[in-house]
């Protein structure tokens, strides 16, 4: 067992998660510790914004026809919500173990500025259109930070005084990789990316009303067309499309974490018909609502 993986698994068991699995929250804020111990077959999941790192384990994701790898060599940088279909490869003897890691805004263009003043503003430029979501390799450096962070973590006082700072060399050491551009274009205003995150934003918040496409291509400071193509290239799903997976993804979430009716669920999420509500709940999740347990 390498150093990163002993200290994971040692933080799991000073966590809770010595038995059994979960997700919990660390003693550094916007940073969680999850562990995984059975196999999973292609599922959707909703992924928050920021970079999940794995220590034992790997998964498959896909989005649409744009399928990526995350394993114990590559860290998932997740540039806005999304729910992504995942399969998960885990076990009771080997536990898929990881963190995932909230972005600092503020950090991370703290460091894209001077990057960019030292190094040149074309340091982050790319020819190439940006999916929100792609796997970067784990370095030496990154992995360096890990070992310190997961060391720090496991006392309340050395996470809140050393942790902050390791965050920030982790986001520089990002910002070396060569998905670098990927994050720098996340905290640029005037950026594609930027200006689609921001929608995302505010479909997460207001998913169960009605939303039009052109007032989000407003909102995005684009012509309806051109909103479009950005959207989808990122998210690799038209709007209305999107749209519907994320209240499909918290109906979910309210009958199984909250144990309300399918019924109840469908209208808290934006749905008029239940009957529809059930159609595209089977379609997208390969059962249907009564079975979300």
């Amino acid at each position: 067992m390498n150093t990163t993986l002993e200290l994971a698994t040692s933080l799991c068991c000073q966590l809770g998660l010595e038995s059994g699995q979960g997700k919990v929250n660390t003693a550094l804020k916007g940073v969680s510790l999850f562990k995984i111990t059975q196999y999973h077959h292609v599922t959707p999941q909703m992924y928050q914004k920021g970079v999940v790192v794995i220590f034992q384990g790997n998964k498959i994701g896909h989005l649409n026809d744009y399928r990526f790898e995350y394993d114990t060599e590559h860290c998932l940088i997740v540039s806005a919500p999304y729910p992504i279909a995942c399969e998960t490869f885990a076990s009771e003897e080997a536990p898929l173990i990881g963190i995932d890691i909230g972005f600092d805004h503020s950090v991370i263009r703290q460091l894209v500025d001077d990057m960019e003043a030292d190094l040149g503003a074309d340091y982050f430029a790319s020819q190439q259109q940006h999916k929100g979501v792609a796997a970067s390799p784990v370095t030496p450096e990154i992995n360096d930070c890990m070992q310190r962070l997961l060391s720090v973590l496991h006392t309340p006082i050395d996470a809140k005084l050393l942790g902050p700072q390791i965050l920030r060399e982790f986001f520089y050491r990002l910002l070396q990789s060569h998905q670098r551009s990927l994050l720098a274009q996340y905290v640029k205003q005037d950026s594609a990316l930027a200006r689609v995150s921001g929608v995302i934003e505010h479909v997460q918040l207001h998913y169960a009303d009605k939303l039009a496409v052109d007032d989000l291509a407003d909102m995005a400071g684009m012509s309806t067309s051109a909103f479009h193509r950005a959207f989808k290239q990122v998210v690799t799903d038209p709007p209305l499309q999107y749209i519907k997976k994320i209240r499909l993804n918290n109906a979910k979430q309210l009958m199984v974490q909250d144990g309300v009716s399918a019924s109840v669920a469908a209208s808290k999420v934006g749905y008029e018909s239940a009957a529809q509500f059930s159609r595209e709940f089977k379609r997208y999740f390969g059962l249907p609502p009564s079975k979300a347990g």
